[in-house]
């Protein structure tokens, strides 16, 4: 039962990698219109770019200006047994849309079209680079996702070591107030204590006015 269900993803995935739809067309190369093929890839363009200019680079020498990669002597078996002509553009006009031209040039100037046997080379070519460009994309997203789940572990690290050391900064000032309470309520003990003893030597001194002042009153009484 698994196999079968493998083999029914397999097929899934492979009629999917088929499903892109190449197209007749044609692009301006200076002066010169040339006609060809084209597909849309929903990929963004500079990725679309690095991929393509390396997908062609082992049929030949890559030539490139801008949005332009040419290949003057391509060697693709699977099109032609001699050298093609090869011109191609990669153009955007939206940011994750790409449009890939190519144009095939046989010997003798006959450019490829939809009715040359050598189209489902063409096609092949095109489809393949749709797959390289696909897998390449899906790991991009990947290593994406990879990247934004961990600067998020890291976001929320920060954010459990900034707790940890605010609960230890919070352990010490409480802490610190358990023993600045502790000592003043020795230090409010000592004053009540001091309060007495004063009240105390109030009384005392109060007293010991008296008698000075009654003493004085004697003398005083004496002296008339």
């Amino acid at each position: 039962m698994r196999k079968v269900l493998l083999t029914s993803i397999l097929l899934v995935v492979s009629f999917a990698g088929f499903a892109q739809t190449i197209l007749s067309g044609s692009e301006v190369f200076g002066k010169d219109r040339k006609d060809g093929f084209y597909m849309t890839l929903n990929i963004e363009k500079k990725f679309i770019e690095k991929d393509w200019s390396l997908f062609i680079s082992k049929y030949g020498g890559v030539a490139q200006s801008r949005e332009v990669f040419n290949i003057a002597a391509a060697n693709i078996s699977g099109i032609s047994p001699y050298p093609i002509n090869l011109m191609t553009k990669v153009t955007s006009d939206q940011k994750v849309k790409t449009k890939i031209f190519a144009s095939f040039d046989e010997v003798g100037g006959n450019t490829v079209s939809e009715s040359s046997n050598s189209f489902i080379g063409v096609e092949k070519l095109l489809k393949d680079f749709h797959a390289f460009a696909m897998q390449n994309e899906d790991v991009r997203l990947a290593e994406r996702d990879t990247e934004e789940s961990q600067k998020n572990l890291d976001r929320v690290n920060k954010t459990g070591d900034k707790l940890a050391r605010d609960i230890e900064k919070n352990k010490r000032e409480k802490e610190k107030l358990l023993k600045e309470i502790e000592e003043n309520r020795i230090e409010l003990e000592k004053l009540l204590k001091d309060q007495i003893i004063n009240k105390q030597d109030q009384e005392n001194a109060h007293i010991a006015l008296e008698e000075k002042q009654k003493a004085f009153s004697i003398v005083k009484t004496r002296i008339k």
